[in-house]
């Protein structure tokens, strides 16, 4: 064989290694699952680190877990169509959505019982608690809006009209604004919190149909998981994106850790994510394997990433938690 057809097969060679073969390692490993029993939908998990728990959308209710055990521990009854919980730990107050009620309902995250149900637009869904002004904000998908609540009080503060479908919202607490996907308009508003006022929308082209969506401070950078199967990263400064990985399909969360400068979104089968090297450097991580994967949350301190997995909206079957823990 000539010497030149050697070099030649080598770089075809390079070229046909699979895309894993050269994503950077995430350094998490499977480490155990967790069984929710019970439930006929699930949703959305929220991290407590203060606390110490994960909290479970399964409607109809909550499932609460110990982090450190990895077991059940209690639940939140009476939220038919749970979207979302959330833990005020200062408050001892916990936040879930029950779509169908187009209700916020506040329980007590010690007994895990009621204590009020608070109107919110229609199908409230995502929720996030806004650290500037002390409120838990409801993003109600068919509302097209955002029902801010007096976390203390618990009294309805402002109600803030949206362009499109809000999914998932993140807090600049440094800017004091909020920022939250529209799912059907493939863009993201950007929220003035003590104004409690849209300020602009952004288009994230190429992504489209965004869900989960995480926040880099230190970089400046947004990262949207997409219906078309791909993780978008947004400069703040522009909005533009200026990169992107490719992940697997039903995405429905994001997260990011500031530890390791790794961003994730949870989907079926495969989860993708990415490193942030800087603010316009990227590497692609080898996916996590997450049969089943929907929806994520993040653990800041231990650095642990939890992945709800279940069937699909009408099939049955089990519901876990799938975590996976530095190595």
């Amino acid at each position: 064989m000539p010497k030149n057809a050697w070099k030649t097969l080598f770089a075809f060679a390079l070229l046909a290694v699979p895309l894993e073969a050269q994503d950077k390692p995430s350094g998490l490993v499977k480490d155990k699952e967790i069984t929710l029993e019970g439930g006929t939908s699930f949703d959305l998990v929220s991290v407590d680190s203060a606390g110490g728990r994960l909290y479970v959308a399964h409607s109809p209710k909550i499932d609460v877990i110990d982090l450190k055990k990895g077991v059940k521990i209690g639940e939140v009854t009476g939220v038919d169509g749970a979207h979302a919980a959330i833990a005020v730990p200062d408050l001892k107050r916990g936040f879930a959505t029950s779509g169908p009620k187009n209700k916020l309902i506040v329980f007590d995250t010690e007994t895990f019982k009621g204590v009020k149900e608070i109107e919110t637009g229609q199908n409230p869904d995502g929720l996030l608690y806004v650290t500037a002004t002390k409120e838990v904000w409801s993003f109600n998908g068919r509302g097209k809006n955002v029902t801010c609540v007096d976390a203390q009080t618990l009294e309805v503060k402002a109600t803030i009209a949206l362009e499109g479908q809000p999914e998932a919202a993140v807090e600049d607490p440094e800017k004091g604004l909020v920022y939250v996907n529209l799912e059907d308009k493939s863009s993201i508003t950007v929220i003035d919190v003590k104004k409690h006022e849209s300020l602009a929308t952004h288009s994230i082209a190429p992504g489209n149909a965004p869900t989960g969506i995480a926040f880099d401070s230190k970089n400046g950078l947004l990262f949207s998981g997409c219906a078309n199967k791909m993780l978008v990263a947004v400069d703040l400064a522009t909005w533009k994106v200026v990169g992107s990985v490719p992940i697997g399909d039903r995405c429905d969360g994001a997260s990011f850790d500031p530890g390791t400068g790794n961003a994730y979104a949870s989907c079926n089968d495969k989860s993708g994510g990415l490193h942030v090297k800087d603010a316009k450097t990227f590497e692609a991580l080898a996916p996590l394997e997450t049969p089943g994967g929907k929806t994520c949350a993040l653990d800041p301190k231990s650095h642990a990433f939890y992945v709800v997995s279940g069937p699909k909206r009408g099939e049955k079957g089990t519901v876990k938690v799938l975590v996976f823990a530095p190595k």
